[in-house]
């Protein structure tokens, strides 16, 4: 018999659902742990966490139950509010435009669940994320629509060596045919692909409720600084955003070209806007970088490959080591590189590493 322990993460999906039937099928002894996080409690309505409402809970706890696996469930709540939902926030307030599913997964997942499965004496934790990991490598998922490998840029070597990626494999229309195969539980759920802690898919509530001290109404300018129309508060929109503010009368004219978003000016509460070439950019900054395959650019940089939003397309690049930041210069200028986003660096289908655009 297999005597290697590997804690399940169980959010009550398809995806974990699936990756732990998979495991337990391969002989590997397997214990679930769902996690409990932290959900705003709004006055007059009834909003749970999209990853552990009490649907979800009850789905991962039945498919626990009929795999064999013991379940258990941990609050996390503190740590996530913390590590996640704070950060959401002071970025936004900071002008920046953050990926709260980034810091989950660094902080969360593969922070305190794992430490604490490997305190438990777990050789393994796996989950249902659609990546994939060879020889100490992190690879793309084989669904290439699914790939989840944007958000795992974090990863440390001796993370990826206890990590078990088992739908990274899979074509998730195949995850969803195994699951119907073996009756789980799961085979029906929903996929939702919001930001977990929100109550719809747009943020700007959120933000209005937490952030009012940080909205205020301001100027719009051009990229020259003359002041062009208004915008509704700085935290409620992001780079390449089209709509939301509104321009001066003079400006409103059919053949005018459309407005995008294409920076903020915190101090001065100034939202910065331009149109055509003025919205692209080929240049940029990325700090806080973490290297999952490379322990240095070298004098000449390395080109690559970059992915600057989860499920965005791969832009041709050349990274350039500047002291502690990496400097990333585009094949072609693009559009809606965020300050707060992640920028990923690939080569082929493996992960060199990635870091937060700053300007």
């Amino acid at each position: 018999m297999n005597k290697i322990k590997v804690a399940i993460a169980m959010s009550g999906g398809v995806d974990s659902g699936v990756a732990a039937a998979l495991l337990i099928k391969e002989g590997y002894q397997c214990t679930s742990f769902h996690l409990h996080l932290w959900s705003e409690k709004v006055e007059g309505e009834g909003f749970e966490n999209k990853c552990c409402n009490t649907e979800s809970l009850e789905t991962a706890r039945k498919t626990a139950h009929q795999l064999g696996m013991l379940f258990y469930v941990l609050n996390f709540s503190k740590l996530f509010k913390k590590q996640v939902v704070d950060y959401f926030l002071e970025a936004y307030a900071s002008g920046l435009t953050p990926n709260p599913c980034v810091f989950c997964n660094r902080f969360i997942k593969f922070g305190e669940l794992l430490n604490y499965v490997r305190k438990l004496g777990f050789d393994y934790l796996a989950t249902g994320h659609y990546a994939r990991i060879k020889n100490g490598h992190l690879l793309m998922g084989k669904d290439k629509d699914k790939d989840q490998s944007y958000f795992l840029y974090n990863l440390k070597q001796n993370q990826l060596a206890q990590i078990l990626f088992p739908v990274g494999e899979y074509q998730k229309k195949e995850v969803i045919q195994l699951a119907k195969k073996w009756h789980l539980p799961v085979a029906h759920r929903p996929e939702s692909q919001e930001i977990c802690f929100l109550p719809g898919d747009d943020y700007r509530p959120f933000l209005k409720r937490h952030l009012k001290s940080s909205i205020k109404t301001g100027e719009a300018v051009d990229i020259k600084g003359q002041i062009i129309g208004q915008h509704q508060g700085l935290p409620l929109y992001t780079v390449g955003q089209r709509h939301g503010f509104s321009l001066n009368s003079k400006l409103q004219t059919p053949v005018l070209p459309p407005y995008y978003v294409i920076g903020k000016d915190v101090k001065k509460n100034r939202l910065i806007v331009g149109f055509g070439k003025e919205t692209e950019r080929k240049e940029f900054v990325v700090r806080n970088v973490n290297w999952l395959a490379l322990r240095s650019l070298g004098e000449g940089g390395i080109k690559c490959f970059v992915r600057i939003r989860h499920q965005e397309e791969l832009y041709p690049a050349k990274l350039q080591s500047q002291k502690n930041k990496i400097k990333v210069t585009l094949s072609e200028p693009e559009r809606g590189i965020s300050p707060g986003q992640s920028a990923v660096f690939y080569l082929g289908e493996e992960v060199l590493g990635g870091g937060i655009i700053t300007d």
